[in-house]
């Protein structure tokens, strides 16, 4: 810890003493974000700062505020390129704003979320970021939905980035317009008996990215009955397994899988090859997400861009300022690749 002459911790009021300001002054100065003190007293006191070496105190700042300058993103799997893509653009929209933020990792499930939340209420951070792909009504949703009003009666904000199952402000990812999108234009190209996998764990996001394919399809004259719908982990290997018990028994007639992640598709695209079945040629391919070098792999792969680092950064900003249970859509853009080339007898 940073010592004046006289050996004791160096304040807040020290930063104001040296620049000639009020304490109060001196405090919204070095609040990052906030811009009411006028520029010439602000450069005093931040060369003041520098010249005594002083750091905000986190805990006080705590004790005084309800909060710390930091931002907690809760996630299901760091290692999944979802959603640390997620934090990544949480990390950009958070510096400007001088914030720094943590990761909280949890499970999928609402109770994960839960138990995460009333730790973190401990650590008073400044704003909680829920990723998760959303739950549904269920006495843990009700119950994660009731900690973190908790948590905003002392200060916090709460900001949920998904589909908007939460009672709070939320940047709504396009699952199910993204996915209603591509299923029209795999359409155009001919296909018609598409394979759907989706991720074992119920979740609104994956709900969302299923009803839009299937309704877009339906639209298109394709018609996906429940045998065409598979699940597994939303895992590279939770799909691969699942597709190589798949063509062991037979595709039947299908001339398309759409996973509900890039991961998944990958993961299927192996296993494909492991069958004897090349894809984009024998059968088509195409993923959801673009967040792990979809364009990388051979062939490249047919996905959805959800524009998560965009949805993150949205994110903090939904959280810097005033407002309740606002909507912040991100949209979706379809990305047609080598995986899924039109069919020869296309219709």
């Amino acid at each position: 810890m940073t010592q004046t002459a006289q050996g004791s911790a160096v304040t807040l009021r020290d930063v104001a003493r040296e620049a000639g300001v009020s304490v109060a002054t001196a405090s919204r100065a070095l609040s990052p974000g906030v811009r009411n003190v006028r520029a010439s007293a602000r450069d005093r006191i931040m060369a003041a700062a520098d010249k005594l070496g002083y750091r905000p105190n986190l805990t006080a700042q705590a004790t005084s505020k309800g909060t710390t300058r930091t931002i907690a993103v809760v996630v299901s799997d760091i290692e999944h390129p979802y959603y640390s893509a997620i934090a990544q653009g949480v990390i950009e929209g958070a510096g400007p704003a001088g914030l720094i933020v943590t990761i909280a990792g949890s499970g999928y499930g609402a109770e994960d979320d839960l138990a995460v939340v009333r730790a973190l209420r401990g650590l008073s951070p400044q704003m909680i970021i829920l990723t998760g792909g959303g739950h549904g009504a269920s006495a843990s949703q009700d119950k994660l939905t009731e900690e973190l009003r908790l948590y905003e009666a002392r200060g916090g904000r709460v900001v949920a980035v998904g589909q908007d199952d939460l009672p709070f402000d939320t940047v709504v990812l396009g699952h199910r317009s993204g996915a209603a999108q591509l299923a029209e234009l795999l359409a155009e190209r001919g296909y018609t008996h598409p394979l759907l996998l989706g991720p074992a764990t119920e979740s609104t996001n994956a709900a969302e990215w299923e009803r839009g394919f299937i309704e877009a399809a339906k639209a298109s004259g394709i018609d996906i009955r429940d045998s065409d719908i598979h699940r597994s982990p939303i895992t590279r290997d939770g799909a691969h397994a699942l597709i190589s018990r798949l063509a062991r028994h037979g595709l039947r007639d299908a001339d398309l899988i759409v996973a509900a992640s890039d991961v998944m598709a990958i993961g299927a695209m192996t296993a494909l090859r492991e069958s004897g079945m090349e894809p984009g040629e024998h059968i088509g391919l195409a993923g959801f997400g673009n967040v792990v070098g979809a364009e990388d792999v051979t062939p490249e792969l047919t996905t959805v861009e959800l524009n998560l680092a965009a949805a993150g950064a949205a994110a903090v900003q939904l959280g810097l300022e005033a407002g309740t249970r606002r909507l912040r859509h991100i949209n979706a853009e379809p990305i047609l690749r080598e995986s899924t080339p039109p069919r020869l007898f296309a219709h």
